[in-house]
């Protein structure tokens, strides 16, 4: 499932830039690249790529976010992934966007036993459930910049049959701005 919503994902941005190329004055169209890092229900990093196009209040996105438990007594720890693409609006220094995306993640499953590791207080051991699915991911973005550089914060969300998720990370973003 993620080889697939990968090659989807790529696919779609590259037609999508093929006609952003031919129908657009590229040297007017703005990008950025964004990192961030911040909270979910868990710790959460993301990635981002952005497209603006000319003269148009749209934007097209295609972000990373993984959020999971970092030092949890409880093993495996839950982990979820996501991979999408949204389409946009741009207003200001808002960015509102939703779309579809791929999501994949570990779940704990039956309890198998413990741990009594003296020096992590002991653990409880579950059985590791690996599951994959399609979500509606949506976001907010705030950006503030130069005309290369800019900072911002993102509320994000993903709303999914297995774990849906809200959050919110502050990111660095480098590109061609203004």
């Amino acid at each position: 499932m993620v080889k697939q919503c990968t090659f989807y994902f790529i696919l779609f941005a590259s037609l999508f830039a093929s006609y952003c190329v031919h129908a657009q004055d590229v040297d007017k169209n703005k990008y950025w690249i964004g990192l961030g890092l911040g909270k979910s229900q868990f710790p959460s990093g993301m990635a981002a790529f952005g497209y603006e196009l000319k003269n148009k209040p749209t934007l097209l996105t295609a972000r990373y976010t993984f959020n999971g438990e970092i030092f949890s007594d409880n093993l495996p720890g839950i982990k979820v992934n996501e991979l999408g693409l949204l389409y946009g609006l741009k207003t200001g220094k808002f960015n509102l966007s939703a779309g579809l995306s791929g999501v994949w993640g570990i779940e704990r499953g039956a309890y198998i036993g413990s741990d009594p590791d003296p020096l992590i207080y002991g653990s409880r051991i579950y059985e590791s459930t690996s599951y994959t699915t399609i979500g509606v991911p949506a976001e907010i973005r705030f950006i503030t910049s130069t005309k290369d550089v800019g900072i911002g914060l993102t509320g994000f969300g993903n709303f999914n049959a297995k774990r849906s998720f809200v959050g919110l990370n502050l990111s660095l973003y480098l590109g061609k701005m203004k």
